[in-house]
């Protein structure tokens, strides 16, 4: 059964973290992963992704196809459905975006939500939050089958290994599940969904120094 005292996910720490320089594109020579310099400057120190894990981590423990690659305005990418599926897969193995927030931002809406089992960000806070949390060299993901794609959605299986940027106390914990991601009618996402399959309960009863 569910514990009866979880800790809450208000607060959230000041966490901070140094970034590395952006990874060398490769496909195509357009598509450029974000949370770097090649888009807008964020705004603040603001958290993001999973921050709130973070902060109950310190309390636990104390049809139609788009154009072929080309360029939108305000420099969005419309890809066919192969052209898509590549560009999600490099995120994934060379970006590694779920644990370093490097996504390719020319997919997504800047309007684009992303959700997860704690809490709903906007695209700047997940991607700052993302890179502070779980950037370092333990933190992986890999891809767990295939990315399915269709004229609606994206979605796919992944398993993670985290470690936590937390001083002093370096927190690790495996995690798993299906993130799916909707498509707007120009093609761009416009909603990241995260669903894990253990409860958030059962995570931070994993983690490990």
């Amino acid at each position: 059964s569910t514990p009866q005292h979880l800790p809450q996910f208000s607060a959230v720490p000041a966490l901070r973290c140094v970034r590395g320089p952006p990874p060398s594109p490769s496909f195509p020579s357009s598509l450029k992963a974000s949370g770097t310099e090649d888009f807008p400057p964020q705004g603040g120190a603001s958290m993001g992704r999973r921050a709130a894990l973070g902060a109950a981590v310190l309390g636990f423990f104390g049809g139609m196809r788009a154009p072929p690659p080309a360029w939108a305005s305000g420099g969005k990418l419309r890809l066919d459905d192969a052209a898509l599926a590549k560009a999600v897969k490099k995120d994934i193995v060379e970006n590694q975006f779920m644990v370093t927030g490097q996504l390719t931002r020319g997919l997504y809406d800047e309007k684009c939500l992303f959700t997860d089992e704690i809490d709903t960000y906007a695209l700047d806070k997940w991607i700052d939050g993302t890179q502070k949390l779980f950037k370092n060299d333990y933190s992986h993901m890999d891809l767990d089958g295939d990315v399915s794609v269709t004229r609606d959605k994206v979605e796919f299986r992944f398993t993670e290994r985290l470690q936590f940027n937390i001083p002093f106390v370096p927190l690790k914990c495996p995690l798993a599940g299906k993130l799916v991601l909707t498509r707007g009618a120009d093609g761009l996402f416009t909603s990241y969904k995260e669903t894990w399959d253990d409860p958030v309960w059962k995570v931070l009863l994993s983690l490990r120094p």
